[in-house]
């Protein structure tokens, strides 16, 4: 009979642990995009898909840029961070997963035991005595709501977002690496460009010198041409600070002591320069690689997942539990058939009344997958924005660019025929300082605004989701599995 009950059980619990998943099934909003950018029509930008764009800055054939941020991936302590946050959610998720299975526990006791005679008046003398007991102990949830299945569903959900996450860091950690190197070789530059110019401005002041000795020009020159000097040499303090303090950051993002690079990175080098033409794709393209967007979406998807377990929180609870256990006071007869006991049973436990506390959390849940959703369309707008904006910002940085190199050229030339035509003694001294001085200014914005042509680059490679791809045939972000 009790074989007959048992096999009767058998296929209802089975039925009740496969019934389907309470709670709605997550389905990924749809987003709609334009086919094309906007910032697009320049001709420096192309909608082919980007090659090699998870490396990058290689791009930028600068060696040592390549090395600096092949050691920051092998030892930035930020990325390190991540990847122990990747970790912790993967236990995390194998915690939840841990739930589908059975508890097995095993028990075990010993006592020794003395009753005396005056509680038992039966008894002649104290009696004094030993017991033993050794077993096993089970319980086990029955998903019958799909609680459990809504749990690790969830910690899928959250590990994936960890994952990508660690991505994000990957890509922001490049980023302002390749930035910080470019400051630093554009504070070289502007070194270099204000020492060319003192020299040129210190030549105007001997120059000056020896016509004031010789009574051909006034002393007015001679101080005009050392306030000139004095106020170019005044740069030089405040663009080596730039240069070191890039160095340091530089330093840190490798994980090294802030001073370790001081003098691997003394010797000054061009600032590296973008290509000309750049692949930038179409809008859905970025939006499956930025893996801001994907962690989003997989937030999204995990609380999604966790208003079902909100839900089976109002139905009953079912569970199967048993024992199995040796009981003796008898060591040496503690595993005879005599001294085994079991139990096995089901049992549910439902919440008739609370106060409407899980119900409110039920609600809660709700509104929570609400702000989810709110979160995943502002970043996929935010990052949209970003690339329309840095595509932009680096076409007209290019144009700037070509502004100033013109300007430099033409000013360059002015400071050449003012000398002349004042040695010549058909101009004034003070056309030689105002050409010298808006000789240095244009050599030097020239420098900046070459490194700002980099610096846009660089953030449109971010904002392009640049340095990492998602694996071939895994377009949406759920379908990536955890490492």
């Amino acid at each position: 009979m009790k074989r007959c009950v048992s096999m009767g059980l058998a296929p209802v619990l089975m039925l009740l642990i496969g019934c389907r998943a309470i709670g709605p099934e997550y389905e990924r909003p749809a987003i709609e995009t334009d086919p094309r950018w906007a910032a697009s029509s320049d001709v420096s930008f192309n909608s082919a898909e980007p090659e090699g764009i998870e490396t990058w800055w290689v791009s930028l054939n600068d060696p040592v840029l390549n090395s600096l941020i092949d050691r920051a991936l092998m030892a930035n302590l930020d990325l390190a961070s991540a990847v122990a946050r990747v970790r912790q959610a993967a236990a995390i998720r194998g915690i939840a997963a841990g739930e589908r299975v059975p508890d097995l526990d095993a028990t075990g006791s010993y006592a020794r035991e003395r009753q005396g005679q005056n509680g038992f008046p039966a008894l002649q003398a104290p009696a004094e005595f030993e017991s033993f007991a050794l077993g096993l102990e089970f319980g086990w949830e029955l998903d019958v709501w799909g609680r459990v299945r809504r749990l690790v569903e969830a910690a899928d959900a959250d590990l994936a977002a960890t994952l990508e996450d660690l991505h994000d860091v990957r890509l922001i950690i490049v980023a302002e690496l390749a930035s910080e190197y470019v400051r630093l070789r554009s504070s070289q530059q502007r070194l270099r460009v204000a020492q060319r110019n003192i020299e040129i401005q210190r030549q105007s002041l001997s120059l000056t010198q020896v016509r004031f000795d010789n009574g051909a020009a006034p002393q007015l020159d001679v101080a005009q041409a050392q306030t000139n000097l004095a106020n170019t040499q005044a740069a030089l303090p405040l663009l080596q600070a730039e240069e070191r303090e890039a160095a340091l950051r530089i330093a840190v993002l490798l994980g090294e002591n802030p001073a370790s690079l001081i003098g691997e990175l003394d010797e000054s080098a061009p600032i590296p320069t973008p290509p000309e033409t750049l692949a930038v794709g179409i809008p859905a393209d970025v939006l499956r690689r930025r893996p801001d967007v994907r962690a989003a979406e997989r937030l999204l998807a995990g609380e999604v997942a966790r208003i079902g377990v909100e839900l089976a929180d109002l139905y009953p609870r079912f569970s199967l539990s048993g024992t199995l256990e040796f009981n003796s006071t008898n060591s040496a007869a503690l595993f005879d058939a005599n001294s085994l006991g079991f139990g096995i049973g089901p049992a549910f436990v439902w919440n008739i009344f609370d106060g409407g506390r899980e119900r409110g959390g039920v609600r809660a849940q709700r509104a929570a997958a609400d702000i989810a959703a709110i979160g995943y369309r502002s970043s996929v707008l935010g990052a949209l924005e970003s690339v329309e904006g840095a595509m932009y910002r680096h076409a007209r940085q290019i144009e700037q660019a070509a502004a100033f190199q013109r300007a430099a050229a033409a000013a360059a030339q002015s400071a050449e025929l003012s000398r002349r035509l004042y040695l010549e003694g058909r101009s004034d001294f003070q056309n030689v300082l105002d050409s010298e001085r808006e000789l240095f200014t244009a050599q030097d914005n020239l420098i900046l605004s070459r490194s700002e042509v980099t610096s846009t680059f660089i953030t449109l490679q971010r904002s392009l989701g640049g340095g990492w791809s998602p694996p071939p045939g895994k377009a949406e972000p759920h379908d990536e599995a955890a490492p």
